[in-house]
């Protein structure tokens, strides 16, 4: 599980009621925060990370698979751009695929496309969600062991080192809509079922 354990949280907080008669020694506040700004708070942030580049790379590949059908609709590229690059002139080069490669890749790469939007609104939510989690564990433990601890501005600190709430998606969600609009104006005429 990827999310924030805030059971374990409230645990190590010994949030049940006896802790007034064992005193909270610095030892449990040590454990609480190690578990809580560096267990908890680099695992989100890891998993927040990896699958935020996954979706990244699946994005450039939908990219990289749209290049062909790119090219064969806007033309014969003259020879003379050859300077652009060698990835892009290994794709000129490759024969323009046919009209029915043409719509195997386009419905790949919607369904593709459709995929990773919703992946990213997923982890739009889990961001914001253990977001919440980890303010919500330091005021609780602020307002049970404020008198003589404060984990909030530390915790505060952590999150702004580790901006997993404040990852910005826009230059993500800007190639999508580009490449949805490619798809469905490749595929309109040719198969509706794919435009809802």
């Amino acid at each position: 599980d990827f999310y924030i354990d805030y059971d374990k949280l409230k645990k190590l907080l010994r949030d049940d009621g006896y802790d007034e008669e064992n005193g909270w020694t610095e030892d449990d506040e040590g454990a609480f925060v190690e578990e809580l700004v560096n267990v908890q708070l680099e695992k989100v942030h890891a998993f927040q990370s990896e699958t935020y580049q996954k979706l990244r790379d699946r994005t450039s590949k939908c990219e990289a698979k749209l290049d062909p059908v790119v090219i064969s609709a806007t033309g014969d590229i003259e020879q003379e751009d050859e300077q652009d690059g060698e990835a892009e002139s290994s794709v000129k080069n490759k024969p323009a695929p046919s009209d029915e490669e043409k719509d195997k890749i386009v419905k790949e790469v919607l369904d593709e496309l459709d995929s990773i939007t919703k992946e990213i609104n997923e982890l739009e939510k889990y961001s914001r969600i253990n977001y919440t989690g980890f303010l919500k564990a330091a005021k609780k433990h602020d307002r049970r062991r404020g008198h003589a601890y404060r984990v909030r501005p530390l915790l505060q600190v952590r999150l702004a080192a580790l901006p997993f709430n404040k990852e910005d998606y826009s230059p993500l969600l800007y190639r999508l809509p580009a490449m949805y609009s490619f798809v469905r104006q490749n595929l309109e005429g040719k198969d509706r079922r794919g435009l809802s």
